[in-house]
């Protein structure tokens, strides 16, 4: 069978997400790639792929999983942006996904001005299916 892109995004969201994500592989015999980029200078990586890990083991033990936890550059001469850093993962990779699964969170006016969507990214580069989980 094929791979599902996740996308595992901001802590009170993410769960719910890749909980979603791997009920669908279960059904369905895909594996997963689970992919987030460290939102914070002071995250821990490691907390977060063993936060990703456990809620994989806990909802579908079966399902075959890999975790990436991208560590970021803060300086302003090499910040990339999360939305890039999102599609290059999904683009640049060797692997072609079947679907992406992310979530969809409301925003107002000013927080789409403020915080670009990265749903809206991934659906624009009409690249891969795209799988929205309400958040």
């Amino acid at each position: 069978m094929g791979t599902i892109f996740v996308a595992y995004g901001e802590p009170e969201r993410r769960t719910a997400v890749l909980e979603f994500a791997a009920r669908q592989a279960s059904a369905s015999g895909h594996d997963l790639f689970v992919y987030h980029v460290q939102e914070t200078e002071d995250a821990s990586i490691d907390a977060v792929r063993e936060e990703a890990e456990e809620t994989l083991e806990r909802v579908a033990p079966d399902v075959s999983a890999e975790v990436v936890v991208e560590e970021r550059e803060f300086s302003d001469d090499t910040n990339v942006s999360p939305n890039k850093r999102l599609i290059d993962a999904i683009l640049e990779s060797n692997e072609e996904y079947e679907y992406v699964v992310m979530g969809a969170v409301e925003r107002t006016a000013v927080e789409g001005i403020t915080h670009p969507s990265m749903t809206k990214a991934v659906l624009e580069t009409r690249a891969v299916p795209v799988m929205l989980v309400p958040v």
